[in-house]
């Protein structure tokens, strides 16, 4: 067996200390079967999922941001949706 150091950081060293307490085992086991077996788990399992984004009309159609700020401090916009 060859013995190798790993620098890992204060938290995720607490982590795998607690974990491997939990099953009764040396933080050496735990990282070691933990390693074992993400190795074993074929990578290829993880099928690339295909991302699609449906694009809905909701009737408003903005040709350019200058047009409906016009519209917006419009005295007839204003009349139309202020609330007196």
């Amino acid at each position: 067996m060859k013995k190798t150091s790993l620098e890992i950081d204060d938290t995720l060293a607490a982590q795998l200390e607690s974990a491997a307490k939990a099953r009764g085992i040396s933080t050496r086991e735990f990282i070691r079967g933990a390693l074992q077996h993400a190795l074993k788990e074929p990578s290829a399992s993880v099928k690339p999922t295909r991302f699609v984004q449906r694009v809905h009309d909701f009737g408003t159609h903005i040709e350019s941001p200058w047009t409906i700020l016009v519209d917006i401090e419009s005295e007839e916009h204003f009349r139309k949706y202020s609330h007196k």
